[in-house]
């Protein structure tokens, strides 16, 4: 059943600043939160509100209070996330990139003692937003196995980009896991009683599985080959080597084992167009490339060709218009918490 955006989101916010953030933070939060409901990407989204806040009660995730950002030179931060919600630690990190690449012309930062935060898409499309490219990527427990291998070593280590475009087309958003798929649709097709595609995982004795149990207690591959393998060992090395954070093997599963503390390695950044060319002129370059994208003849049984982020974007209107789509099982969690922080069920 879908349910109006802003019923939703007053209700988590409430639940929120019950569970131990600031009004001003819960906001943050929820709206990270929403992002992914409305960009039609669930797994990310307020499915998951009830495992933050479990870790909130169980002091394995934290207020912002103690977030420490230090400028290290004019364009490097290191952070401190001090175990602080994702979804709180997020958006003031991307907030100070954002901040002193006006100034420097990009900025990034390495952070170490973080948890999970949510869609990854939000931080890179925060710096769109502000006529900059954004960029962020974060190791994650370890749940997939390098090529040619049967262990989990590596984590799903996502990738997000997002690079402003003109009025003609939405935000260029890459928001992708290193991964065949991301960890979250395991856990979903978990909670809902579905399988998975084949291809997905493998299960513990190594053999290609659809069952989302079997792939849970398994673990995924990565994509495209040794090409996501590739990939997924540069952002274990930016994200988790630089800033000091966890190896992935080290890392506890984030909604199995919430009460072990996270060292979640993160590297965020954004770089201002302005300080490299004309911001209008960049775009009308890159609608350029956009419309050869979008003119290529299709191949046989497509019906379009859609640039990165685009289909996200469609669905947008859409779902503010219509409402988001609450499954049992989050409607459950959801009257569970309003049992737990005595906040009002209001669906």
């Amino acid at each position: 059943m879908k349910y109006p955006v802003e019923q939703i989101r007053d209700f988590c916010e409430k639940v929120w600043v019950k569970a131990g953030l600031s009004e001003e933070d819960a906001k943050a939060c929820v709206d990270v939160l929403l992002a992914a409901d409305i960009r039609g990407q669930r797994t990310h989204g307020t499915t998951h509100m009830k495992d933050y806040c479990t870790r909130m009660q169980l002091g394995t995730a934290r207020n912002g209070d103690a977030v420490e950002i230090k400028k290290t030179a004019e364009a490097t931060l290191t952070v401190d996330a001090n175990h602080a919600v994702g979804m709180v630690a997020g958006p003031r990190v991307m907030k100070a990139c954002i901040e002193q690449a006006k100034v420097s012309g990009a900025c990034f930062a390495s952070v170490h003692n973080a948890c999970h935060y949510g869609l990854g898409a939000y931080y890179p499309m925060m710096a769109a937003k502000e006529n900059m490219i954004g960029f962020s990527i974060a190791n994650t427990p370890a749940l997939v196995a390098p090529l040619g291998g049967a262990d989990p070593i590596l984590g799903t280590n996502p990738i997000s980009i997002a690079i402003p475009s003109s009025d003609k087309y939405p935000d260029l958003v890459l928001d992708i896991a290193t991964s065949v798929t991301a960890k979250g649709r395991i856990s979903l097709a978990l909670k809902e009683g579905e399988s998975i595609p084949l291809g997905w995982a493998l299960d513990p004795e190594g053999r290609p599985t659809t069952d989302p149990a079997a792939a849970n207690k398994g673990v995924l591959l990565p994509f495209g080959a040794h090409k996501g393998y590739g990939l997924s060992v540069i952002v274990s090395v930016l994200a988790g080597a630089l800033s000091g954070a966890a190896m992935e093997v080290d890392l506890p599963r984030f909604f199995e084992e919430p009460e072990k503390m996270t060292n979640v390695g993160w590297f965020m950044g954004a770089i201002d167009i302005s300080k490299f060319t004309d911001v209008d002129a960049f775009k009308k370059r890159a609608e350029l490339i956009y419309d050869a994208l979008k003119g290529c003849r299709l191949s046989e049984g497509s019906s379009a060709v859609f640039i990165p982020g685009e289909i996200e974007a469609v669905k947008t209107p859409k779902v503010i218009e219509e409402g988001i789509d609450l499954s049992e099982a989050t409607l459950k969690d959801f009257k569970d918490m309003a049992e737990t922080f005595g906040v009002e069920y209001t669906f």
